[in-house]
């Protein structure tokens, strides 16, 4: 997180906090925000929200059109995580998962959970055992940049009534990055989860969590 905020924004220097509510009562929030950084820790400012509401973070490692395979991009680990379980995927299951355009930039629309209707992609339910444990370490190398308090919330919303089978997982091969196969852009969702990752023109996360 240090490293992007340092060649994102020229140093911590140029980035901004605030404390929202008081430390050490029940409910307060820290914020330190700025250019591809949107870090909460919460002390459960909001009721039912993990972060304390969504959240974004990203890199740009270098140039704003980061190569095919990212290089220096502190986050690019938790892709190349997510492609393994692409690779693990058979005929059917790719066909379902991979898909031609991604959910668009629209200000806090971009993280707007989806309560009804067919959520795209590939359900977690339609996998073997061995498939579901490589999601698994996906939302492990997700929730790494995150204090425990923090991920272990958010793992108890997203296992929401004790299964990880309503997520669906979607791959998006018409913003891939050197048409090398390697997918840049990917997302996890269930109705009360987003977590979007736009590995193009570099990397750009959206995530929102709810109970």
């Amino acid at each position: 997180v240090m490293q992007h905020i340092q060649e994102d924004g020229s140093g911590i220097g140029n980035y901004s906090l605030a404390l929202f509510g008081q430390p050490g009562r029940p409910a307060f929030e820290f914020v330190l925000t700025g250019r591809h950084c949107t870090m909460r820790c919460d002390g459960d400012s909001v009721e039912g929200a993990a972060f304390g509401g969504p959240i974004f973070y990203g890199h740009a490692a270098g140039s704003f059109n980061e190569e095919p395979t990212h290089p220096g991009n502190v986050y690019w680990f938790q892709a190349k995580r997510a492609n393994d379980v692409f690779q693990a995927l058979d005929g059917k299951q790719r066909a379902l998962a991979l898909l031609g355009d991604p959910r668009k930039e629209q200000s806090t629309a971009t993280v707007e959970l989806k309560t009804s209707g067919e959520l795209p992609g590939l359900p977690i339910s339609e996998m073997s055992r061995d498939q579901k444990m490589l999601v698994e370490k996906v939302l492990g190398d997700l929730l790494l940049p995150f204090r425990k308090k923090d991920s272990e919330e958010a793992m108890r919303m997203i296992r929401k009534n004790g299964s990880l089978d309503k997520l669906h997982l979607s791959f998006y091969k018409n913003l891939d990055v050197g048409s090398d196969g390697v997918w840049d852009v990917w997302q996890l969702e269930s109705p009360n989860m987003v977590w979007y990752f736009r590995g193009h023109p570099h990397v750009h996360v959206w995530v929102n969590i709810r109970a």
